[in-house]
């Protein structure tokens, strides 16, 4: 995996230089989900609470569980289809809820979830699949009436309707460390922001990447199709030191 992930390191650097993010590959540098995971705990970055948007059926959540176990981990997930999962989950893990839900950017109200035949691949006003109407939350609501307090992890799996999602949780975005997104190279819908357009909009709010995590190619034609990019805070101690050793 190395091998290929290093044909696109000096690509993905020329794009990413100007957002003052770089990969450094070697030997030893890993870009899988559990080296990123680990990574997050090297920096010591500080966290309470896990919100799992766009959880499946808890896959993500059920392996980040060793690495952060005195946290409370919300799932948010709005396919019926993975309800018994969640709830096994919940009931195997008292640190772990879910929220049957599409979030977005209104409290209240339905969204179109367009469901793909595999489920997930299913995305809220997306093409393709079989549409259905599924209630919409606000992190920022959802937040609020479970009474979670302290420093957040983001995980964003979430088709192209990041946006929308981040307009309904300023409040949570003021009190969170990390954000991990999954991004695209392609204008998967109409709203999807490309990686790079995303790290802009993300200094914009304030968060700088500093991490990248699962680069996948596309069956079609072997090219870049989307990655997880880790943002921190601006601020962050991390971005202290501009030396590479």
């Amino acid at each position: 995996m190395s091998i290929t992930i290093s044909k696109y390191v000096a690509v993905i650097n020329d794009l990413l230089k100007p957002f003052g993010a770089r990969l450094v590959s070697s030997d030893t540098d890993q870009y899988d989900f559990i080296s990123a995971i680990k990574r997050i705990q090297s920096h010591k970055f500080h966290i309470d609470n896990v919100i799992d948007i766009g959880g499946s059926d808890g896959n993500w959540s059920r392996r980040l569980l060793p690495y952060f176990p005195h946290a409370s981990f919300l799932i948010i997930e709005p396919l019926i289809e993975r309800a018994s999962a969640l709830r096994s989950l919940a009931k195997r893990c008292p640190n772990v809820s879910y929220e049957a839900c599409a979030a977005g950017e209104t409290n209240g109200g339905q969204a179109t979830l367009n469901v793909s035949d595999d489920l997930d691949g299913s995305t809220v006003n997306g093409s393709g699949g079989v549409p259905r109407q599924v209630p919409v939350k606000t992190i920022d609501t959802i937040i609020s009436e479970r009474n979670l307090t302290g420093s957040f992890l983001l995980k964003f799996d979430t088709h192209g309707y990041e946006i929308s999602i981040l307009n309904g949780a300023t409040d949570t975005l003021k009190k969170t460390s990390i954000i991990i997104m999954e991004v695209y190279n392609f204008k998967i819908t109409e709203r999807t922001l490309r990686f790079h357009e995303m790290c802009a909009y993300m200094e914009d709010l304030g968060f700088r990447c500093y991490d990248i995590a699962g680069l996948m190619l596309r069956s079609y034609d072997k090219s870049l199709w989307q990655m997880d990019l880790c943002f921190c805070r601006a601020d962050a101690p991390i971005f202290d030191y501009n030396k590479y050793r």
